[in-house]
């Protein structure tokens, strides 16, 4: 925390940290002087006489422990570090002085608080320090020089003190080093200067950087995975996660191909080095841990660096709703091209059929007295199917033509039973097949009565035919509520449109159920598995159902039966609308 001065500016804690620096170096130096000192004089000299040297260091000591403690209360730190490295040219000349004057080798400790001046100050204060230590030290050299000073000898002198050569180009050569080292100290703290700014720079850039990343990736709709060389997931984004149903620790550096489940990836991988386009993309199937398929769109790009591949990016989307769509769109033009195909089988079969119909009734009835038996029945069979493909093109025009609904609030619950107990009455299933009704009160839709009625009964006498043995017909109806009984949903579910709340219909057997290949074109036109069925029973259903801003779907387990699942938006009886939103835009469009 930034620390204020009187004037009310805050102090940068970088340079007290500095300063700490400074005072360890400064206690480090002096130890390891007085350690040298001390070794000497252990081995070499009189280790119980007193020797001068510790004299300074022991200032030295207690400086440094005064600049500590006074270090919390300092308002203006440059000025307390010139207060230090003028004391510490003090004690640098005196500790020169105790150790032998010329022939100390101590000298060195001037360049020691040249080299700090440049790190803590500017360069006019680096030279000035320079121009002091050598005034100081020339100073000390030549009072020696001329007798008028002696100073204290912990080593024994190499050189005589009172030969003026020697003295001066000793004198020479330590204010050139000190001279030269201010000039490289003042060069290099510069270029460390630029080189910081540079460096912060840089840092400022790749943090607005990094933070630009970070947000487009958050803000993106799109799913998002860079992958390694190795197959592993470095990063990915929030969409990702959404898109996935997946938590981070399912994704962060788990391998791609286990968590897109797209081997495409795995055969890009395969032929990155020799790949010509360097991205790819493709659809693919992802089930999810609740076992839901969701399409997704995948584009697999390189990502390379300084001419080298790292690895790949992977952006994807969820394209289920827009793959619903599309097969609605071709459900849609198939049921238009049935339609004009329609409109001419009515034209040219119901008109000759109705003719011919016509005529074997008057042949009936004018000759009816000479026919035998055999040929009384070929009569019937061919008036009975006769009326059967009038039905049948009947049924079929009535599924290809868009029919008007007589909407009311009904209530579900009701017309359930009625249907249920309509079926119960039927000697045909009394004794042999059980109904198990589990249909909760008050669930009103607006709906057509005689075409959901219609549904009800086509799914139940659908149910019962499949247990031709007999068995249980459960029938079931409950308020489901998506939103908050599964989380939000995304658009693209296949079980829900954009409804709030529904009346979850399910309607159960235990038949001999429906093989995978089957299950997925019952709904199809003309698609039957029933000897003499027509194949418009089911179509017809979910035609209905969808006129009805519902949804219904099939599951089934061969052997164990069936479950035909309904789902239509609820009344709110109190707003007086569809539970589903837009349901009245839908019907005009209709």
């Amino acid at each position: 925390m930034p620390i204020a001065d009187k004037s009310g500016h805050a102090r940068q804690p970088k340079i007290f940290t500095n300063i700490k620096i400074l005072l360890t170096a400064r206690l480090a130096i002096i130890s390891f002087f007085m350690g040298t000192v001390a070794f000497y004089q252990a081995k070499y000299g009189k280790m119980g006489a007193p020797f001068p040297a510790m004299a300074p260091v022991g200032a030295a000591y207690l400086l440094t422990i005064a600049y500590a403690i006074f270090l919390k209360f300092v308002t203006n730190p440059l000025r307390f570090v010139n207060v230090q490295l003028t004391f510490d040219l003090v004690l640098v000349s005196w500790i020169v002085f105790c150790t032998g004057g010329l022939n100390s080798p101590f000298s060195f400790k001037y360049i020691l608080i040249i080299i700090a001046s440049a790190f803590f100050r500017g360069v006019s204060s680096t030279y000035v320090l320079a121009t002091a230590s050598s005034i100081l030290y020339c100073g000390l050299v030549t009072l020696e020089y001329l007798g008028i000073i002696e100073p204290y000898y912990v080593f024994p002198p190499l050189s005589y003190s009172k030969n003026f050569f020697y003295v001066f180009m000793t004198a020479l050569m330590n204010v050139t080093t000190f001279y030269f080292v201010a000039v490289m100290s003042v060069y290099l703290t510069r270029v460390i200067k630029k080189t910081d700014q540079q460096l912060i720079k840089k840092n400022e850039d790749f943090t607005a950087l990094k933070a630009f990343h970070e947000n487009v990736l958050k803000s993106m709709g799109l799913g998002f995975l860079a992958i390694d060389m190795d197959g592993s997931i470095l990063s990915h984004n929030q969409a990702a996660e959404r898109i996935l149903r997946l938590d981070s620790s399912q994704i962060e550096r788990q391998p791609v191909d286990k968590v897109l489940q797209a081997p495409q990836i795995k055969s890009f991988f395969s032929g990155l080095d020799r790949e010509i386009d360097p991205a790819r993309q493709f659809d693919s199937t992802f089930k999810s841990k609740d076992n839901t398929e969701i399409c997704l769109s995948i584009n697999i790009s390189k990502f390379t660096a300084s001419g080298q591949t790292q690895g790949i990016v992977a952006v994807f989307n969820d394209v289920t709703a827009i793959k619903k769509m599309e097969s609605q769109m071709a459900h849609s033009e198939r049921l238009a091209a049935i339609g004009r195909v329609a409109a001419g089988i009515a034209h040219e079969i119901r008109n000759p059929l109705a003719s011919l119909s016509g005529s074997i009734q008057m042949l009936n009835s004018d000759l009816g007295y000479i026919l035998t038996e055999q040929n009384a029945k070929l009569m019937d069979i061919t008036m009975r199917e006769a009326d059967r493909l009038n039905r049948i093109i009947t049924r079929f025009l009535n599924y290809t033509s868009m029919q008007e609904l007589d909407q009311s609030v009904t209530d579900t619950g009701n017309l359930l039973t009625e249907t249920a107990t309509l079926l119960q009455s039927n000697p045909q299933y009394q004794s042999i097949i059980c109904f198990d009704l589990q249909i909760e009160p008050d669930l009103e839709a607006c709906i057509d009565q005689e075409q959901i009625r219609q549904v009800i009964w086509n799914l139940c006498v659908n149910a019962i035919e499949a247990m031709p043995d007999g068995g249980t017909l459960t029938v079931r109806s409950r308020k489901e509520s998506p939103r908050r009984d599964k989380g939000d949903r995304p658009a693209g579910d296949p079980k829900y449109t954009n409804a709030d709340e529904y009346v979850h219909i399910t309607i159960t057997d235990t038949g001999v159920g429906i093989d995978n290949a089957s299950l997925e074109k019952i709904f199809e036109p003309f698609y039957t598995t029933k000897a003499g069925g027509t194949g418009l029973g089911l179509p017809m259903v979910h035609k209905i159902i969808d006129i009805h801003h519902g949804k219904v779907e099939a599951t089934s387990s061969p052997g164990h039966g069936s479950t035909f699942s309904v789902w239509l938006p609820l009344y709110n009886r109190q707003t007086g609308e569809m539970a589903a939103h837009g349901v009245n835009e839908s019907r005009a469009d209709s």
